[in-house]
């Protein structure tokens, strides 16, 4: 039983690693850009979006090349701290039209949090019943999911 559980925790963190990797690939390619930064003592965490996610991209204002270069920086820096595992995707955000998907770690005082099994069952039946009630997906995805 116990190895069970192992085996699930592994599967459960290497997606997590996968999502970290291909967020950085998103910020990378340039899909996805920071558009915010949302505080909560004694953390943060930056807001991650763009127009794969139905948001416009950041840029410099009135076309200021300058301002929109430091905002690729920004954005290779965020792409490293993922790869290198420094930070990790913490949560999404879902709006009306948009989507974002937030992102902190140590760096910026928040724990690295590692899978867990006990409230798992209930966080998936928490989700399926939310995207059943507001989203048109065929039930057999569930199944296979």
């Amino acid at each position: 039983m116990q190895n069970d559980h192992n085996i699930q925790k592994r599967t459960i963190a290497s997606l997590q690693r996968d999502l970290n990797i291909a967020t950085a690939a998103l910020l990378l390619t340039g899909q996805i850009t920071i558009v915010g930064v949302f505080v909560t003592p004694p953390e943060f965490s930056l807001s991650l979006s763009g127009p794969l996610f139905g948001r416009t991209r950041l840029e410099g204002k009135n076309g200021n090349t300058v301002a929109t270069a430091m905002v690729d920086v920004i954005d290779v820096i965020i792409a490293i701290l993922l790869i290198i595992d420094a930070i990790r995707v913490v949560s999404s955000v879902f709006g009306p039209a948009r989507f974002s998907i937030n992102v902190s770690g140590p760096i910026f005082g928040s724990p690295l949090y590692e899978p867990t099994l006990p409230n798992l069952k209930e966080n998936y039946h928490f989700f399926r019943k939310i995207v059943s009630d507001h989203f048109d997906i065929d039930n057999t995805f569930f199944k296979n999911f």
